[in-house]
Order: structure tokens, then sequence, then C-alpha cells
């Protein structure tokens, strides 16, 4: 059950001012990837923690071939249910199971203005951030965000895929990680793959970091160790016109 949500005045999100952007170009550009730690001021990732872990209502999304659902208001008999199907789904097939909490599918502004979660839609599609953005990855064409907020539970999992599905024109994905003090034995791996099908490099969702990797690239969220945590996280991805 979410708590009411605060006051939105504390709730604005801010990038540090310590960020490095030619370093992080250089290494975006020579990978088409980049971990960046301590994305946010501190203060403004621990009010988005409080919001995602206290504010913020969850759904249970999965997908059943070409169809992408959403339930709410799962009982925990439901929800595994649910996810012990997507398991046996994914032995063939992409899928996917997860808690998230749709924030804005076209760039929109959240639904409402006085919570929380509607300070992260307008911080993300900002002339400061998009410029940040362009500025990392060298793609001037990024010109709006989508993003949901996401719940991985124990069990939870994304499987290899490249993002290049879904309409509109995806140029870099990113996830915004949100959980404190998280063990790299929990799973929850953000994965991309060489050419070969090895792991060619894992970011552990550590707190307040952000990724950005380019479309198309082959990624995967490794499973949730059935004794790990909860794993929070803002993701989406960053769009041409």
């Amino acid at each position: 059950m979410a708590e009411p949500a605060s006051s939105a005045t504390d709730a604005t999100p801010e990038l540090s001012p310590a960020l490095d952007r030619v370093g992080l170009s250089g290494e975006f550009r020579r990978k088409g990837r980049v971990h960046i730690r301590n994305a946010l001021t501190p203060r403004s990732a621990e009010r988005l923690h409080r919001c995602l872990a206290k504010e913020t209502k969850w759904s249970v999304t999965f997908n059943k071939g070409g169809d992408f659902l959403d339930v709410a208001y799962a009982t925990l008999e439901e929800r595994s249910q649910l996810a012990l199907s997507a398991m046996r789904r994914a032995s063939s097939e992409f899928q996917y199971v997860f808690d998230n909490h749709r924030l804005s599918r076209d760039g929109e502004p959240y639904p409402d203005p006085a919570h929380c979660l509607a300070r992260i839609v307008e911080f993300l599609n900002s002339p400061h951030v998009l410029g940040f953005l362009r500025d990392v990855t060298g793609l001037q064409a990024i010109a709006w965000a989508d993003a949901q907020a996401t719940l991985y539970r124990p069990g939870d999992f994304l499987t290899l895929h490249d993002d290049l599905t879904g309409g509109h024109k995806r140029l870099a994905a990113y996830v915004l990680n949100m959980t404190p003090n998280w063990r790299a034995e929990w799973g929850g791996v953000l994965q991309f793959l060489d050419e070969s099908g090895h792991i060619d490099e894992g970011y552990v969702p550590v707190f307040n970091a952000l990724n950005l990797f380019r479309v198309p690239m082959l990624h995967s969220v490794s499973q949730v160790a059935i004794f790990g945590g909860l794993r929070y996280s803002v993701t989406g991805w960053f769009h041409a016109r």
C-alpha cells in the first residue's frame, strides 16, 4: 500500500554538479554505454528512493508473446501464478515479469501534478537533462523521454532483447537505479552480451547510478535471487521527434 505523497516542493531530482561530461562522453562513444555513479545530488536521490518505496502504487507487468500486460491490485497468490507462468515461457521466448508504475508514455506530464512522480517526468524532459544526455551520448536528436518506475522482486527478470521494438524513435535507453545497499549475488544485474554470446559487461544496480546505452544493444536483467531484495529504478528511453 502506497503512503500519501509528500509535498512536491522537496521532490525535484537534481543532477550532480560534479559529473564529468567529457569523460562520460568518451566512454559512451567507445562502448555505446556508460555507468554513471552518483548521478543525482544525495538529497534528491534519497527523496526519489523514498517516493518509489513509500509513495508509489505498483502493478505487475509481463508479456505473453506480443501482448504486454499490466495487472493492478494482484494478490500475492495471483502474482505468484503470473510469475511462474512467465518463468515457463522464458525458457523458449522473450519474457519479463516485474512491478511497474507508468509515468509517461509519450513525454506527457504525469497525471497528478502534485505527486513527487510528476517531478521525475519534468526532470527527465527538462532542457538541462536533455542537454546533458546529448553531450554524453553525442546523439543530438534526443528530444524527449518516456518513463516508468520499476520494482523487481525476488524471482523477477527480463530476458535478452535489443529494444528495437515498441514504436517511436528510440535512441538511448536509461536505468536510474534507486536501491540502497544492493549486493551483486542478489542478481538484478543489467547484462550486455558480446558477439559470442558471453557476458561482456554487467552493471549491478548501485544506488543513485544512471545507466545509459545506445539502441539497439543486446541486454537482459538477470533474475533477482529468491534471497535478494527489492530493486527500485526509473527506466525508459530517450527518443528523437
